[in-house]
This record gives structure tokens, sequence and C-alpha cells, in this order.
């Protein structure tokens, strides 16, 4: 869509909440694929710290970090701010069904 007509805005839907990862990944590939919009209202709520959280998907549409690196240095800032996490990093990581799904 993108491609096909620049002028239109696209954007992305956040949907369940699923991992971190699952998110950062939705959200690195709309960027790539054209996306100027991201609604994560529910996925941002239900994180363990909603600033950070934010801090990190700005970082991925920066181009400073990848979703993996961003996940790892998410749960190292929850650390730091003694919050604990929902899920162990590892599975963190993972990505779920639902994320495959949005995948070209």
């Amino acid at each position: 869509l993108a491609s096909h007509d620049p002028g239109l805005v696209i954007g992305i839907l956040g949907g369940p909440s699923g991992t971190t990862r699952d998110c950062f990944e939705l959200l690195a590939q709309g960027e790539k694929s054209g996306a100027k919009v991201a609604l994560f209202g529910r996925k941002i709520n239900h994180s363990e710290h909603p600033l950070a959280f934010i801090e990190f998907l700005r970082r991925i549409v920066d181009g400073e970090v990848e979703p993996v690196e961003a996940v790892k240095a998410y749960h190292a800032a929850l650390e730091k701010l003694n919050v604990k996490p929902q899920r162990r990093l590892l599975q963190d990581l993972q990505l779920t069904a639902t994320s495959r799904s949005y995948r070209r």
C-alpha cells in the first residue's frame, strides 16, 4: 500500500499483548514496510514499565536497535528500575503465533 500511494498513511494496530518481542518485531516490520503510525495502547498499558517500553519503541523506529537487542535492553532497564518482568528474558524473546501472522 505504501508504495502504491505514498500519500496514504499506513499504520499498525497493536492487537493482543503478546511478548515484548512480538511488539518490537511488529513495529520494526511495519516501519520497514512504510507504516507511519503505530497504535499500541494495550501493549504499552500491559507492559511492566510503560515509559521504558515507549523508549525502546522509539529507539527501534529511530534505527538505534533491532527488536531482539531491544528486548534484552528493556529487561536490563527493568532490572535497574527494580521492576519484576512478567516473563523471563528467554520467554520474552520468543515470537508467538500471533506475531508471525503479521509477516509477509
